[in-house]
């Protein structure tokens, strides 16, 4: 039985069992005229079987009606507590081995990601993430009542602090390939960032920060790239208002769910069809539709106003523009 209809089941048996205590507690204040108190305490003893005698002396009419109450109460009330007890023993149940399947699911996981903090940035950024078909996303959230909203979105959430070695380490963190700190304070991203950092050294590590002072403070605790959300925002307000068709057309390709263009990073591969040969003897505009936009290099430069002679190498990793079809063929083109 699902949780929703068990949950239905439990909240017709609840009201039948205090219809039952009214009409008993009703009965006896109008066939023998006691105090509700009375009447009450008469009627819960008596659907409860716990053996006390009558608190006040019964007419006829009064005899048959506790025995009608008892038939038709002590089997309500059996009824009422052993559903309570499902729906509790059930429920529990329910939760283990939802999360002993979560961490199964998490212990096969390979590069996958993982968010810390489900608020108003997290949201965003594991919305993003599950957009990528191919990515697996798991969200580290301490208050549990944000996990439903996290496996409603696709992903699998991890209940506890994210600063928490053991939190992390349940969340695969030995086997991510990168990580995003997106908590409200910025001493618990620094803390997570330092505990993320020693569990892995090689994966990327993304950190929100709301003063300069807590990105140098960040970069210091292991984070590859620090986001100040604030200076972000300004930097994009700013550029809205001089360059409104510029801003207007990076919105189009950055977002998915408008168009099907996109940015993508794309790694050459050593003994590819593009190692070793210049941009113009790649031809990748004609024989993909990407454009390429800049080339990363190993060492961490970026090249950008590429031209034809442009000697591509194993481990460049070229920035192209195109549609998702575009792109799987250029990435393609860097493997083989």
């Amino acid at each position: 039985m699902s949780e929703v209809s068990l949950l239905r089941r439990l909240i017709v048996v609840l009201g039948m069992f205090v219809a039952i205590i009214l009409v008993g507690t009703t009965g006896y204040i109008m066939l023998e005229g006691w105090p509700w108190t009375d009447a009450l305490y008469m009627t819960l003893i008596t659907i409860s079987t716990v053996g006390f005698g009558e608190i006040r002396p019964l007419s006829e009419q009064g005899r048959m009606f506790t025995a009608a109450l008892i038939v038709m109460g002590v089997g309500g009330a059996a009824y009422t507590f052993s559903t309570v007890a499902d729906y509790l023993i059930a429920g529990e149940l329910r939760g283990v081995l939802r999360r002993q399947r979560m961490q199964k699911r998490i212990r096969q996981m390979q590069g996958h990601y993982i968010v810390c903090g489900f608020g108003r940035m997290g949201r965003q950024v594991a919305g993003e993430l599950m957009r990528n078909e191919s990515v697996d996303v798991v969200v580290v959230e301490r208050n549990p009542e944000l996990l439903e909203a996290i496996e409603r979105l696709g992903a699998i959430p991890v209940h506890g602090d994210a600063a928490a070695d053991g939190v992390l380490e349940q969340a695969g963190i030995e086997r991510a390939a990168g990580l995003c700190v997106c908590l409200p304070h910025d001493a618990d991203n620094v803390f997570t960032v330092l505990s993320a950092r020693t569990l892995n050294r090689t994966m990327t590590i993304i950190a929100r920060a709301n003063s300069e002072e807590s990105e140098r403070k960040l970069r210091i605790a292991g984070a590859t790239h620090v986001i100040n959300p604030y200076a972000i925002s300004g930097r994009r307000m700013a550029r809205q208002l001089i360059h409104p068709s510029v801003m207007e057309f990076m919105d189009v390709v950055m977002h998915q769910g408008q168009v099907e263009f996109r940015i993508e990073e794309i790694q050459v591969k050593a003994g590819s069809s593009l190692d070793g040969k210049t941009l113009e003897e790649c031809n990748v505009r004609r024989r993909t539709g990407v454009n390429v936009l800049a080339v990363r290099r190993p060492t961490g430069e970026i090249l950008t106003n590429l031209a034809g002679d442009f000697l591509l190498r194993p481990g460049d990793v070229l920035i192209g523009l195109g549609t998702p079809k575009q792109l799987e063929a250029l990435s393609r083109l860097a493997e083989a």
